[in-house]
């Protein structure tokens, strides 16, 4: 059994702190961003927010703490969160204070109500501040701005409840686009100042001589100018406060330290880094800057372990560093990421996720040159890091293939036992020719892929992937509700609202072809103008929101002089997620079964039955739940319908396209989706009732899978994973006891590598017993430091809402 190493006393201290967080929102960014949006109001939004991003990176608090070995804070509190202006206004919470949502308490501060999820407070003085800039933002937000006008059928998609534009009144921009990997390599290997004199070089060549696109390209190069100025003046502002903090610090160990930090930081604000530990603050402050610019979703730190071990081994090959040090650093750089979560609005927490900071880690995998397995100690350092601290964030996926060494299957496993859902298990034998056939990448950029968000693939620093659409989270298709308008005429039965499409009744349809054929017909329909409002606020953003402080990382970029909104990335798609398609199929199965091959039951009862939420039909419902066949259980009947419904989903996306992506990425994961999905869809033919939850991505619908694990594995490789390059997520919940013994961990490793290895991208596995999940829901103080995968993410278990706790608890719990 793998064996983790100890954790140092300043790292167990700053995860109490971490683990004890209240989440203090700020005020500060938020007033810098309006007092340099106010003085350069007429300026160009290409030159407009990296100045503000400047004024930011000048202005702002910056936090040194006693016990820090990695720097970094978005906000004047350890673990603050900022306010975007440019996007919100003064935010949604002054109107929850207004409305008595959220109510002041002894300490001064308001704080949301008790029970929620996260811990959440904003001082009266930042909750007045945000007041102040209210008026000014009213009509000059980006989703203002987008509002202002909506194309043609905007109205129609938002009122037929089948995505999250399920309320008009809901901005048509809610953030930047997202979701990919940033430049860190180039970042640690050229440095801010060659990236901001290879931008001036172009100017100074191109005074009083710009034709043609010329003038695009010197508005890019002035904003990278503007963005490595501001990237530097953050990083040696860390430096200046760790010689502060030397200066005032009684400790000779710790004074030492704070000053090599201060030498440190000084350098990477300008210069290639040259240690590991300068590898690490230097990928963490990249990131930071990114988050403190724009409101980027799911920006991840890509393959953490291959651009820092180069740093490391020369560290430990010169006798500058131990092992034991370099966990420290590894330690302290993932607590450190756990300090940047960026609370949601509620509404949009229960698509998302809560408590999450969306900075996905890529470990392992092959070397990009070779092809040759490229594990190394750092990718054990990262693991041990999440299983040793209980942490949920941020997620990790390990890249495995047929020569992963047995110690880091190990290592894997005993971390999965720790911490629900970590690491993820992706098949690079997959992914890798996957990405090459479907996306046109090179066999060098496929090898080097990472992973974001939920499960969502990308390129690393080279890839605009935006693999949830143009502006989250608006990407994910309601399936279930297409099904029930399909069978409903195209009107959806839970808000009686009508589709333009029309495609007859169930009771009226003589075959399963004809079901599948109205289910096919309104799903291209309202896929379709899902990507048409995509593609216009793909246009929006270029022009609203480009990203320079990121395109100055990212391959072809700096090249073209193009931003990464514009196109000017190597590479450049985006896509969505169908959630719930095992829902859809078992329904169809469902049909099928009762209806047109056994004959057990009318269209029309059918009909009636799903129409009546299944109220006074509980015999029927009981049959379909016991005798129809179920995807999950490896039985081919059920699984032919999975595979059809996930073909037509990728069929459907293979036909869209936008002015830069010439590929529409299809995925199967689901963050929480599927619970929220579940809230807003009508009762289905496979037995669920209205308000359930949906099926969890690309896993059986909760407890309709009954022969086990090895049956979940087969039936899951129905269709071709290699289609579907936006990543799925394949759940499994495992009894603890299974896995209790090095025998039965043998077993786990030997199904998932079996499954891997016959075509199998991805799975997770839950090792948490329904009997725990309802202790801690009994006593959640007891069980606090419980964590679980939900889907797209992983959480501690008493932090999810009641409905997501019995959404696990639902699912099938496995034995080996």
């Amino acid at each position: 059994m793998y064996k983790f190493r100890p954790v140092s006393g300043r790292i167990q201290r700053m995860h109490q702190l971490v683990r004890d967080r209240v989440i203090h929102m700020d005020a500060e960014r938020a007033l810098i961003v309006t007092e340099s949006f106010k003085r350069n109001e007429h300026m160009l939004p290409m030159l407009k927010r990296p100045t503000a991003t400047y004024d930011i990176c000048a202005r702002m608090t910056i936090r040194v703490e006693d016990f820090e070995l990695i720097v970094g804070n978005k906000a004047r509190t350890f673990c603050g969160a900022a306010i975007f202006p440019e996007w919100e206004g003064m935010g949604w919470i002054p109107p929850m204070i207004q409305k008595g949502a959220w109510t002041r308490r002894e300490d001064g501060c308001y704080h949301n109500p008790e029970g929620e999820e996260l811990r959440l407070a904003i001082a009266a003085e930042d909750y007045e501040a945000l007041l102040s800039i209210g008026d000014y933002w009213k009509g000059r937000t980006i989703s203002a701005t987008a509002d202002a006008w909506r194309p043609q059928g905007y109205e129609e998609l938002c009122s037929l409840g089948v995505c999250a534009n399920d309320n008009i009144h809901k901005p048509l921009m809610m953030m930047s686009a997202g979701h990919l990997t940033a430049g860190f390599q180039k970042i640690l290997t050229v440095g801010y100042a060659a990236i901001r004199k290879e931008a001036q070089d172009w100017l100074d060549a191109h005074v009083n001589n710009l034709m043609g696109e010329d003038v695009e390209r010197n508005l890019f190069y002035s904003a990278a100018v503007i963005a490595c100025d501001a990237a530097e003046m953050l990083v040696s502002r860390y430096g200046v406060a760790c010689r502060e903090k030397a200066a005032q610090c009684g400790a000779a160990e710790r004074n030492a330290e704070l000053l090599r930090m201060a030498e440190g930081l000084e350098h990477i604000a300008r210069y290639p880094v040259r240690t590991f530990w300068e590898a690490c603050q230097a990928a963490a402050l990249y990131q930071l800057f990114l988050g403190l610019d724009s409101k980027i979703p799911a920006s991840s730190f890509g393959r953490f372990d291959q651009y820092t071990w180069p740093y490391l081994k020369a560290d430990l090959d010169a006798g500058v560093l131990t092992i034991d040090q370099a966990q420290e650093i590894v330690d302290a750089f993932i607590l450190k990421a756990n300090c940047y979560y960026c609370p949601a609005h509620p509404a949009v927490a229960v698509i998302t996720g809560i408590g999450n900071t969306y900075q996905h880690t890529t470990l392992g995998g092959v070397d990009p040159e070779t092809g040759e397995d490229a594990a190394n100690p750092v990718t054990y350092m990262a693991m041990e890091s999440v299983g040793r601290l209980g942490l949920h964030d941020p997620t990790l996926s390990l890249r495995v293939n047929k020569n992963t060494p047995e110690q880091l299957w190990d290592c894997a496993l005993e971390t999965s036992k720790l911490v629900g859902g970590l690491p993820l298990f992706q098949n690079d034998d997959v992914i890798i020719p996957g990405l090459m056939r479907e996306l046109g990448f090179t066999l060098y950029d496929a090898r080097n892929y990472a992973l974001i968000g939920c499960q969502e693939i990308t390129g690393s620093g080279n890839d605009y992937s935006a693999c949830n659409g143009i502006s989250p989270p608006y990407a994910s298709i309601h399936y279930g509700v297409v099904l029930s308008m399909a069978l409903n005429n195209g009107k959806n039965p839970f808000n009686q609202a009508q589709c333009s499409i029309e495609t007859g009744y169930l009771y009226d349809m003589n075959s399963i072809e004809e079901v599948k054929a109205a289910f096919q017909k309104l799903a291209a329909y309202i896929t379709k103008a899902q990507v048409s409002i995509n593609n216009y606020t793909e246009y929006l953003t270029m022009y609203h929101a480009p990203l320079p402080a990121l395109s100055i990382s990212m391959e072809g970029c700096m090249e073209k002089g193009k931003d990464a909104t514009w196109g000017g990335c190597k590479y450049t798609s985006y896509g969505g997620t169908a959630t719930g398609l095992a829902t859809v199929a078992d329904s169809l199965t469902a049909i099928r079964y009762l209806c047109f091959d056994k004959k057990l039951v009318s269209v029309r009862e059918l009909y009636d039955a799903v129409m009546a939420n299944w109220e006074g039909y509980e015999a029927l419902r009981q049959r379909v739940l016991h005798e129809a066949p179920h995807y999950g259980n490896n039985d081919p009947y059920a699984d032919e319908m999975m595979k059809w419904v996930c073909d037509v989903y990728y069929d459907i996306c293979r036909e869209c396209y936008s002015a830069n992506a010439k590929v529409f990425k299809a995925g199967l994961y689901s963050a929480s989706d599927h619970v929220y999905q579940g809230y807003h869809t009508w009762a289905t033919p496979d037995g669920r009732r209205t308000g359930e939850p949906m099926a969890d991505a690309t896993s059986p619908a909760q407890g309709r899978d009954k022969q086990g694990p090895t049956a979940v594995c087969a039936s899951a490789r129905c269709y071709d994973h290699s289609k579907f390059m936006d990543g799925m997520a394949l759940n499994i919940r495992i009894h603890p006891s299974a896995v209790a013994r090095e025998d039965g961990v043998a077993k786990l490793r030997d199904m998932t590598k079996a499954y891997l290895e016959q075509g199998g991208m991805e799975i997770q596995y839950n090792v948490v017993s329904a009997e725990t999940m309802r202790s801690a829901q009994a006593d959640p103080q007891a069980y606090r430091n419980l964590v679980v995968r939900i889907a797209g993410y992983s959480a501690y278990f008493v932090e999810l809402s009641r409905d997501c706790q019995n959404d696990i608890i639902r699912r099938t719990e496995n034995m080996l």
